[in-house]
């Protein structure tokens, strides 16, 4: 008997250019020694502001942390005080230590800025040999961290974590790294494993040494000393020594032009002043930075990009990208130098090095509160992301990959659906997402697509029934049958009330819910329905149409299944010539035809036969698809029986260990298709 087909959602058809992605846990081309260096980041200029002062307990706090080889630190605080800058501060330090002599601590420093998720922010800013595929540059990435710190001689810095260990498995993987890890966060705990340092505000001292290095800038000013008493003032009593308040003020007076008293006079004119909780944290900031934003009276397309910049996560995006988003969005142009301009305000932060600008999540928050962005102000901004993030035929997927937070936030925050355009770019979101694998956010979008166009476009509008039958899909993938059958007969029945128009739309229905219950072994049903698929498909389209010859194959495993192994061989041999030809002998879908042909040939006892095909199959996945992709694990799996069936026992549990491994890598181990493995 031969095994199971297993990985059954691969035989579906899914509305989009979804070719399978590559899971490679083995077969990672790592750095060579000599190209590894002691900053092991992209980002290895990281420094602090240049009006850096005080945080000298603070430093010696943790550097004695540090020195102890502590296994991770949790550097946490209310937003805006200054955790980053002290990061900052130890990693040029230790930085500064090594080039000196060489003979510090560590082997190797690396400086991470957080985009909400540990996997891509690593990819994003570690050094590690890329890889010919996304699943293969994670791991890549992660193997070089965890090859960096495996002597426990590596200090990383993990800047604005906002996610919990059970929110961002990543993390968890994180933690297990054996080198000096300290992550910043305005939250209270990541997790037990980190043990929490808190920061508190500077001195008055240090706050008037910030705001006189910002005011005067390179002009060699100071402040006077009449004027001392007013800024002590404006600093202690109106902006608490908040350190990210008083950097905002002074960056208003400089521009501005105001003396210290000016500045006191114009804030409490206003009833600006920021209060405190007994534990530190704000109560008023955002009536208080109110005031702040209306005092730098900004223009309507100031105003037009800080909006942009509150719905997008606190990660830095490169200058270029920012006039593409942004400015068509405002009715400004680059010459009007409008981003420098809101980063002299004191609005915006600007990474010199890799020419990026971000907000930080303070003002982020205020502006978003205050100016409610709305979507019919910001449809260029939308259509711009959504180019940014789009699949087509011939684009590098893994280019696309930075974006995701960004049209993550830009959705929740700012989309709300109610025309096509939005819904777009919710569509182009969530295939982006289900071809990365991200099946669990892809599945959110589906469903408030789903949401959407119900309440918006009405339940008949013709583009639901290809939502119904993505989202069964994803169901299916997730192992929810009942879910996934449902949402395969509302597609199939919106289709047949517009057949003239859908008749292709009816066959691809009809294929998906023949799998289905050929996979439940009601064989008969499933005759039945891929028959139907299969007239449609060759009237509508083609016996050549690669739709049709997915038909063929799959109506080829349901002859198998039901022992007419004739049958079978003769559709996959029909199948295989289309593909071939079309498709070429080194694609996927080409091998998954000879892997299917190979089963048949094992349950007639041909085992030659089945081996070579077998061999070729799994040959063309790991060349393509490479060697962690499910469906090489299908391959894989199917030698490991052969093997077994010929005593070669060794070779078997090899080859069954690596699609189990991949398959819990990628699916998990509660997953059916991994748990119809049988090692």
């Amino acid at each position: 008997m031969g095994p199971e087909v297993i990985n059954r959602n691969k035989n579906n058809i899914f509305h989009g250019n979804y070719a399978g992605r590559d899971l490679n846990v083995t077969n990672i081309i790592m750095q060579e020694e000599s190209e590894r260096e002691f900053v092991v980041t992209h980002n290895a200029n990281i420094k602090p502001v240049a009006y850096f002062t005080g945080r000298e307990r603070e430093l010696e706090d943790l550097r004695q942390r540090i020195e102890e080889k502590r296994k991770s630190v949790l550097v946490s605080g209310m937003g805006g005080i200054g955790k980053t800058h002290i990061c900052r501060k130890l990693f040029e330090e230790y930085s500064n230590r090594h080039a000196e002599d060489g003979n510090g601590p560590f082997r190797h420093i690396g400086y991470v800025e957080y985009d909400g998720n540990m996997d891509t922010s690593l990819q994003r800013c570690l050094k590690y040999k890329e890889q010919d595929s996304p699943e293969k540059n994670r791991e890549a990435a992660w193997r070089e961290l965890e090859y960096l710190a495996s002597d426990g001689k590596l200090l990383l810095f993990v800047d604005n974590v906002d996610k919990t260990m059970k929110e961002d498995p990543g993390l968890q993987r994180l933690n297990g790294i054996p080198g000096v890890v300290i992550l910043t966060s305005r939250q209270a705990s990541v997790s037990d494993e980190f043990e929490s340092y808190r920061i508190g505000f500077l001195g008055i001292e240090q706050c008037k040494e910030i705001y006189e290095k910002i005011r005067f800038e390179d002009s060699g000013g100071n402040i006077k000393p009449e004027e001392v008493q007013d800024l002590e003032y404006v600093i202690e009593k109106l902006a608490g020594r908040h350190t990210i308040t008083i950097e905002l003020l002074a960056h208003m007076a400089r521009t501005k032009l105001w003396t210290a008293k000016r500045l006191m006079e114009e804030l409490e004119e206003k009833g600006f002043q920021l209060q405190f909780r007994k534990n530190g944290e704000l109560i008023n900031i955002q009536k208080s930075y109110e005031v702040l934003y209306d005092l730098s009276k900004l223009t309507g397309a100031e105003q037009n990009i800080l909006e942009a910049f509150s719905v997008f996560p606190y990660i830095p995006l490169a200058a270029e990208t920012c006039n593409e988003w942004l400015l068509a969005d405002a009715g400004v142009n680059e010459e009007d130098d409008i981003l420098n301009g809101l980063y002299q305000k004191g609005w915006l932060q600007f990474e010199m090095e890799y020419e990026s600008y971000c907000m930080h999540p303070v003002f982020a928050q205020v502006i978003h509160r205050k100016c409610k962005p709305e979507y019919g102000t910001h449809s260029e901004l939308i259509e711009a992301c959504r180019k940014s993030i789009e699949i087509f035929q011939g684009c590098v997927v893994i280019e696309c990959l930075p974006y995701i937070p960004f049209a993550e936030n830009v959705i929740a925050e700012l989309v709300v659906g109610n025309d096509f355009e939005q819904i777009s770019f919710i569509a182009d979101t969530a295939y982006l997402l289900f071809y990365v694998a991200e099946f669990k956010k892809a599945r959110f979008l589906y469903e408030m697509l789903l949401t959407i166009i119900e309440n918006e476009l009405g339940e008949e509008h013709p583009s639901i029934a290809t939502i119904y039958n993505n989202l069964a899909i994803v169901y299916e993938i997730q192992g929810e049958y009942k879910k996934a059958k449902e949402m395969f007969e509302k597609s199939l029945r919106m289709k047949e009330r517009v057949a003239e128009e859908m008749c292709s739309e009816i066959a691809i229905s009809y294929n998906n819910m023949a799998i289905m219950y050929k996979d439940w072994g009601k064989y008969k049903k499933a005759k039945e329905l891929y028959e139907k698929s299969l007239g449609i498909s060759e009237r509508e389209l083609g016996e050549e149409h690669l739709t049709t010859t997915t038909i063929y194959n799959n109506l080829a495993i349901l002859y198998e299944n039901m022992g007419e192994y004739s049958k079978a061989e003769e559709l996959y041999e029909k199948s295989l010539r289309i593909k071939k030809r079309v498709l070429g002998e080194e694609h996927p879908d080409t091998a998954k035809v000879y892997n299917n042909m190979a089963i048949v040939y094992w349950r007639l006892e041909e085992y030659r036969k089945a081996e070579k095909l077998y061999e070729k199959s799994l040959q063309i996945r790991e060349k393509i698809l490479g060697k962690g992709h499910p469906d090489t694990a299908v391959s894989n799996y199917c030698l490991g029986l052969l093997c077994r069936s010929k005593g070669e026992y060794k070779k078997a549990l090899s080859y069954c260990l690596k699609a189990y491994k991949t398959l819990v890598y990628r699916l998990g181990r509660t997953n059916p298709n991994t748990q119809e493995l049988k090692i």
